[in-house]
């Protein structure tokens, strides 16, 4: 079967695109520099959760969740070692993907619930949005929120264009230059 779209090639990059595709090398970049001016945004917004309210710990377990049901193999390739590096085991990260909130602490059962009802109904339940706000600000269930969106977004533009993985792990290396570039 043909691929749905070429990737654009390194070799084939403009000098801005180049310069974008050097802060995150990856085929989903790639992918983005299909697009005429959306890639560098992409990337930048990304980019600002690394600084945002939320720990790396709380950012993994919502990407996860999100990789999982959207069934984002590239997010979850690129985003399990972050979740071994934030500390948890492949026990926690399998009951966050598989969303066994008994085998939970609450503040993490609540957040992998609210993602859990924002991907699978768009929207989060009354009961969902209590229980998280129990141990988050709404400044942070602000950016939960957001960054859920941007990883389904990500898992659906991945999927609907059939990205193939990369070779190797794409690194964040540069990519919150990226960020201040979009931003300046």
């Amino acid at each position: 079967m043909a691929p749905r779209v070429t990737l654009t090639e390194v070799a084939d990059m403009t000098p801005e695109q180049r310069a974008v595709y050097e802060k995150f090398q990856s085929n989903l970049t790639r992918a983005l520099l299909l697009t005429k001016d959306s890639a560098a945004a992409h990337l930048a917004l990304g980019a600002t959760f690394t600084v945002g309210l939320l720990g790396l710990l709380d950012r993994e377990v919502i990407v996860l969740r999100v990789a999982k049901l959207r069934d984002s193999e590239f997010e979850r390739l690129l985003h399990y070692p972050l979740a071994k590096k934030a500390g948890l085991d492949d026990a926690e990260i399998q009951a966050i993907e598989e969303g066994r909130y008994d085998e939970m602490p609450a503040s993490r059962a609540a957040l992998v619930r609210y993602v859990t009802d924002c991907m699978v109904d768009h929207r989060a339940s009354e009961e969902a949005f209590r229980a998280l706000r129990e141990h988050y600000s709404q400044n942070e269930i602000a950016e939960v929120t957001h960054l859920a969106g941007h990883s389904a977004m990500t898992a659906m533009y991945l999927a609907s264009l059939d990205i193939p993985l990369d070779e190797g792990i794409a690194s964040w290396g540069r990519l919150t230059e990226v960020r201040e570039q979009v931003t300046n």
